[in-house]
């Protein structure tokens, strides 16, 4: 009877114990961390360019290794520009993209551990209008333009409105009528419409080159600096009830662009 007795008493402190160890694993307080400095990623973009009227189509696929490498990020895009006018773009586009981190992708899994869920083979639809002005800068010699692209994304994975503001100081390497290269720099800042709890939730400072090897081939370097904020995941604020954090990833992006052009 004592044996069974003390059975039955050790057999309910370990459930309650593994009961208390479940909820404190779920209810802990942690939060995303981030890599000291500045990890490398690398990207490559390809884009194809078409001439037709008013209209040049356009399709681009993008890879980047991010995340320390650990997470493939890959897109599809394709679409028209059309030129409007002579300072002024206008385009619409379809994104397939795989790979991309949402602030609700920071949960707790299975064995109660939080971590970052694999977006690796999720796909996401983004519909894209884009309009970009631009315009010659005389005053700074021959070849300067200055341009900024704006961009209205809509994710219809998770219905998430961003916005784009890009802009971007150009140079053109002319040789008599014929350019030779290009060299850019892009400031990119990515602002959230209907979500999030940052003004700017990613922003981007490009530096590139862009060598000019045939009428229709153009290809480059970049380097770029990518600062993203992560702020609180759903699933986060259910287990922590007035707990917020925001965590910003910090990672430098060398690349490379290759740019095809029929006419």
């Amino acid at each position: 009877m004592i044996k069974t007795t003390t059975d039955r008493v050790a057999a309910a402190l370990t459930a309650a114990l593994l009961c208390a160890a479940a909820t404190t694993a779920f209810a802990a307080d942690p939060t995303p961390v981030s890599p000291g400095g500045r990890p490398a990623e690398y990207e490559l973009t390809e884009s194809l360019f078409g001439k037709t009227g008013l209209f040049e189509p356009m399709a681009e696929a993008d890879e980047r290794w991010q995340y320390g490498g650990q997470r493939l990020y890959r897109a599809a895009t394709i679409g028209s520009y059309a030129r409007v006018e002579r300072h002024l773009k206008l385009g619409a586009f379809y994104r397939l993209q795989y790979g991309v981190r949402h602030d609700d992708d920071w949960v707790n899994n299975p064995a109660g551990k939080w971590v970052w869920a694999d977006p690796t083979s999720r796909p996401e639809s983004v519909l894209v209008l884009d309009a970009t002005p631009r315009t010659s800068l005389p005053f700074l010699g021959e070849g300067w333009t200055l341009s900024l692209k704006l961009r209205d994304e809509h994710n219809f994975y998770n219905r998430q409105n961003s916005l784009l503001l890009a802009p971007e100081l150009a140079w053109f390497w002319m040789d008599g009528l014929t350019p030779r290269a290009t060299f850019f720099f892009r400031y990119e800042a990515w602002l959230p419409l209907n979500w999030g709890e940052t003004r700017v939730y990613e922003r981007w400072w490009y530096l590139a080159a862009l060598w000019h090897a045939a009428p229709w081939l153009s290809l480059g370097p970049s380097v770029a600096l990518r600062d993203e904020t992560w702020s609180t995941s759903s699933q986060y604020r259910a287990a922590n009830p007035g707990a917020d954090y925001k965590v910003q990833y910090r990672s430098w992006v060398p690349g490379f662009t290759v740019v095809a052009r029929l006419r």
